[in-house]
């Protein structure tokens, strides 16, 4: 499937269902269990990424801030924006975040990121692209988002070329998009990002006793295939004149 057809196929569920579906997951306790998913592979992602102490990063589909605790553990000096397409998630970031004076959190769709042009030095997504309702208008919006010179950094398990992920639609009940490697590589590359390349991360991570043989088997396979990782960077050619970066280091108070 190439990311441009105009088909069901091609469109995922409405940020509404999407948001539905993680405010109820809130309800019920699932959000927690995010964290211990995902952890390990988003350590070994950031290990490739260069965060310094003035870096001022997005994490698009934000959980219940997971990821922004991590990387503030990393970078304390560094600022770090969440955005969710659920309210339920963004109100528990809140709250397990409420100690992190440079970290903040609000809603919002990767289609419609609710900030500047060419703000932040990173965009982080980890298992959220497939949720998207627009995947190319999501990367047109995080290249507006982005600092020239600054990169984009997406990690995902449910792609084709992983076929241990199959059937996580129906699993949610959700409409998602299960494009290949080749797909979000020519999608961001035709966002305006130049150097898009992907890889694989296997995860290393411990996996939980108790499961029958078979779902051992699924499990293992899955973190043996490892998940997509998509990165790229804006060049600082494409800066728009018009615009100047200015970071008002007084902001996350002003926000919060």
């Amino acid at each position: 499937m190439r990311p441009s057809e105009s088909s069901d196929r091609a469109r995922g569920s409405s940020a509404e269902a999407v948001a539905e579906t993680f405010d109820r997951w809130v309800r019920e306790g699932m959000a927690a269990g995010m964290e211990r998913r995902h952890r390990r592979l988003a350590e070994r992602m950031l290990d490739r990424v260069s965060i310094s102490s003035d870096g001022c990063l997005l994490d698009v589909g934000c959980g219940n801030g997971w990821l922004a605790r991590l990387i503030a553990g990393r970078v304390p000096e560094a600022a770090v924006v969440g955005i969710d397409v659920s309210m339920e998630m963004v109100h528990q970031a809140r709250l397990d975040c409420a100690d992190l004076v440079n970290v903040m959190f609000a809603p919002g769709a990767a289609e419609e990121i609710p900030w500047a042009e060419e703000y932040f030095t990173h965009v982080i997504s980890i298992e959220s692209a497939y949720y998207w309702r627009d995947p190319a208008k999501a990367a047109r919006e995080i290249f507006r988002v982005a600092k020239p010179g600054g990169t984009f950094h997406i990690l995902i398990n449910y792609y084709e070329e992983n076929g241990f992920s199959a059937g996580w639609d129906a699993e949610t009940g959700l409409a998602l998009h299960r494009l290949n490697a080749a797909d979000w590589v020519d999608l961001f590359a035709a966002a305006g990002f130049d150097d898009v390349s992907s890889d694989q991360i296997p995860d290393d991570s411990p996996i939980s006793p108790g499961k029958t043989p078979e779902a051992m088997a699924h499990r293992q396979g899955l973190q043996d295939v490892g998940a997509l990782y998509v990165t790229g960077r804006k060049s600082k050619a494409k800066r728009r004149a018009d615009l100047q970066a200015q970071v008002d280091p007084g902001l996350f108070r002003i926000l919060r």
